[in-house]
């Protein structure tokens, strides 16, 4: 199943059911399946999920630094450059 998008998303009887969409041969977006998560699972899905997105983009690319530490970079950068 391709996932390039999601449809409804709706949570009921303590299940969460997301709708994936894709683009079809004819440009159109069409349903692609669907996901059923238990409602007690939700969190953990999601942390898996993330963790795995940013393991294969650290793999595939530069690791992404948080905001914070390129911002101390440049500052200790400018004020070498002032001494």
């Amino acid at each position: 199943m391709i996932i390039e998008g999601l449809g409804n998303v709706s949570f009921v009887n303590g299940l969460l059911r997301i709708q994936t969409v894709a683009v079809g041969s004819d440009g159109k977006i069409n349903e692609s399946g669907s996901i059923e998560i238990p409602g007690n699972k939700v969190g953990d899905v999601i942390t898996s999920l993330t963790a795995a997105a940013q393991g294969i983009s650290e793999k595939i690319g530069e690791p992404v630094e948080p905001s914070s530490k390129k911002e101390e970079k440049k500052s200790s950068s400018s004020k070498k450059k002032k001494n």
